[in-house]
């Protein structure tokens, strides 16, 4: 990941890609004396960040290097905030808030996901902590700002530093959640000519109808009406189902909100709507997603693009999950706010590297397992999952990711469903420990 980095110090270059191997090989450990387990080792990381010759910014472009080197085609760029809790962290210098009453740091990522669900990479992350826990502006001082002085503002900066140096061949889409249903997003999106689909939430006036965009979108005859399958929700311990929908879309042409401040934003701007809507199903739950795309929605095919480029929205969340569960981002402990943002970098290439090899194993399942373990690992991993002497030939990914989730409990029992993400992180812990151990012993088996 980090091998073409100089910070014109080799010590320095070395330390870095040492730590990134000891945190993946230890992921749950949160504190650098957990990933490095040697008190001499952690002390070397802790120089490491307080070094003037340490560049995040220079870690940050490697990181954007190496995943952008892998696009091709179209890309999904999935942005959204994570809020890392660091409530406990009083003495923390230069630590703010991440909300009224607990102090953090907000972590807006930008993840990179091909169209099938195969995540790429990590492409850019901003962070944030506020100095004051509730804001003191008046109502009227809020109103009166500029889209450059709201928190809101990251999601246009993202936007501009997503799609910036991408090579030719690249399409990238932008895809967010609700919080990105901003009018100045919008506006700078069509200014860029950039490819977008956004949830929305504000139901906007247009110059189309007297009645606001979402009525007249709800009140859009549907084109089509399709039965997708919807997966197991385990937080919420319900049940896969299948479900009929109904897939409507409309264009339409949307006023500038008075809200808006900025001059240089247009009065209108013309979008298009895609709902898709759960037919038959009275109960509180029923799906409506409304959606704001520049994306063509001529025909009920690329209608469908539109929701099936929005599902993969949902790999951020899992990013996150990985990240604050699996990676314990939150148990990092630092002196200082500036020496908690390259950790919450690292953390996160690592997380991704995890969602890698687990949906690898889902949607290219015929990928040989060499692509992400070494020879010693994938052997080692064979001989323990099935009791048996090793192939001489890499075996593939979905067969190693099934093995990874067992050493890390996954049963395969009918109702578990696929392997998940928490038991491929308890999985590779266990296998980087035997690996290691597996070394250790056969240098010892070795020597004279």
């Amino acid at each position: 990941m980090f091998s073409g980095i100089d910070f014109g110090d080799k010590r320095l270059n070395k330390r870095l890609n040492l730590f990134i191997e000891q945190k993946t090989r230890n992921v749950q450990e949160g504190s650098i004396l957990g990933a490095t387990k040697e008190r001499g080792q952690a002390k070397a990381i802790y120089r490491l960040l307080a070094n003037k010759k340490f560049d995040l910014g220079k870690v940050e472009e490697q990181v954007k290097i190496t995943t952008i080197n892998q696009m091709e085609g179209t890309v999904l760029l999935i942005s959204d905030t994570m809020d890392a809790d660091y409530n406990g962290h009083k003495k923390t210098e230069g630590l703010g808030y991440s909300s009224e009453h607990v102090l953090g740091v907000k972590a807006h990522s930008c993840i990179a996901v091909k169209p099938n669900g195969l995540p790429i990479g990590l492409l850019k992350q901003f962070y944030d902590t506020r100095e004051e826990a509730k804001s003191t502006l008046t109502a009227k001082e809020k109103a009166d700002r500029t889209i450059e002085e709201k928190e809101s503002y990251k999601w246009l900066e993202m936007l501009k530093e997503a799609i910036k140096d991408l090579p030719e061949g690249v399409t990238p889409i932008s895809i967010c959640d609700r919080e990105g249903d901003i009018y100045e997003l919008y506006a700078l999106a069509l200014e860029l000519e950039s490819l977008f689909v956004i949830r929305v939430i504000h139901d906007r006036n247009t110059i189309n109808s007297d009645e606001k965009m979402i009525t007249q979108l709800r009140k859009t005859e549907a084109d089509a009406t399709i039965t997708a399958n919807i997966p197991r929700d385990s937080r919420a311990n319900k049940p896969p189902r299948q479900v009929e929908m109904d897939v409507a879309g409309l264009t339409v042409t949307i006023k500038k909100p008075n809200s808006v401040k900025s001059k240089n934003v247009p009065d209108n701007l013309t979008i298009n709507l895609v709902r898709i809507t759960e037919i038959n199903n009275t109960t509180n739950d029923a799906i409506e997603w409304l959606l704001a795309t520049n994306l063509p929605i001529k025909t009920v095919e690329d209608k469908m693009k539109v929701v099936e480029y929005y599902i993969q929205r949902w790999k951020i969340e899992r990013f996150h999950y990985v990240l604050k569960s699996g990676c314990k981002v939150e148990s990092i402990q630092q002196r200082s706010y500036e020496r908690i943002k390259p950790l919450l970098l690292i953390y996160s290439v690592i997380a991704m590297f995890i969602m890698t090899i687990t949906y690898t194993g889902r949607i290219l399942p015929n990928t040989l397992c060499n692509a992400f373990f070494n020879e010693d690992e994938w052997k080692i991993l064979y001989k323990i999952i099935k009791k048996a002497p090793a192939p001489e030939e890499p075996y593939s990914m979905e067969e190693a990711v099934k093995y990874v989730g067992q050493l890390g409990g996954y049963k395969r029992a009918p109702s578990d469903g696929p392997y998940g993400l928490k038991v491929v992180w308890k999985g590779l812990n266990k296998l980087y420990e035997l690996s290691t151990n597996y070394s250790i012993l056969t240098n010892i088996s070795g020597s004279p």
